[in-house]
C-alpha cells in the first residue's frame, strides 16, 4: 500500500525495500578519507619522537600523547577493517539477491522511470549523502550485472527524459 498498484508492475518490492533500507555505509568505504587519517597520526607520532626535550615532565607528557595517538591509530585501523568487512557483507547480501529484484517485473520498459520516481528522486533531496548514496547504488546496480537494469537507459531517462525538462523549468 505504500504505493500505487501499477508502481509494483516496474519495480519489486524486495528492491524498493533494498534501496530504503541500506544507507551510503552499506555501499562505500572512504578508504583514501581513512589512510589521511592514519598518517596524519603517524606523522604526528613521528614529530613526538623527534622532540629533543628530555626532562621527566616532558617525557612523560609524551608518553601519554604516544598512547593516545596510537590508541587512535588502533581505532581507525580496526574501523576501516570493520567498515571494509561490512561493505563486503552487504555487497555480497546484495549478490545474491540481485536476480530477484526486477525479474518478476511485467514492464521492464518502465523500470527506470519507477525507479527514478520511487527510489531516486525522493532520497536525493534528503541531503548529500544520500545523493551520493544514490549514485552509489546505482553503481553498484550496474557493478553487480542486475537483470534487467538497464544502464544506458537509466542514464537516457535520467537526464534526457527528467532532468533536462527540470532544468528548464528552473531556469530562464
Amino acid at each position: 500500500t505504500m504505493l500505487p498498484s501499477k508502481a509494483w508492475n516496474s519495480l519489486s518490492p524486495d528492491l524498493y525495500a533494498t534501496f530504503w533500507g541500506l544507507t551510503l555505509y552499506d555501499l562505500h568505504v572512504p578508504r583514501n578519507r581513512y589512510e589521511s587519517e592514519i598518517s596524519k597520526q603517524h606523522a604526528a607520532l613521528k614529530t613526538l619522537e623527534e622532540v629533543a626535550d628530555n626532562s621527566s615532565s616532558a617525557i612523560t607528557k609524551r608518553k601519554k600523547e604516544k598512547e593516545r595517538i596510537q590508541e587512535s591509530l588502533d581505532r581507525l585501523t580496526g574501523e576501516l577493517k570493520k567498515h571494509e568487512e561490512h561493505v563486503a557483507s552487504v555487497r555480497r547480501r546484495l549478490s545474491r539477491e540481485k536476480d530477484t529484484w526486477l525479474s518478476s517485473c511485467p514492464d521492464t520498459l518502465k523500470i527506470n522511470m519507477e525507479f527514478l520516481q520511487r527510489c531516486i528522486f525522493p532520497r536525493c533531496t534528503f541531503s548529500m549523502a544520500d545523493s551520493v548514496y544514490c549514485a552509489m547504488f546505482v553503481h553498484m546496480l550496474h557493478s553487480l550485472g542486475t537483470p534487467f537494469f538497464n544502464t544506458v537507459n537509466h542514464i537516457d531517462v535520467l537526464i534526457c527524459k527528467t532532468l533536462q525538462p527540470m532544468i528548464c523549468c528552473c531556469t530562464e
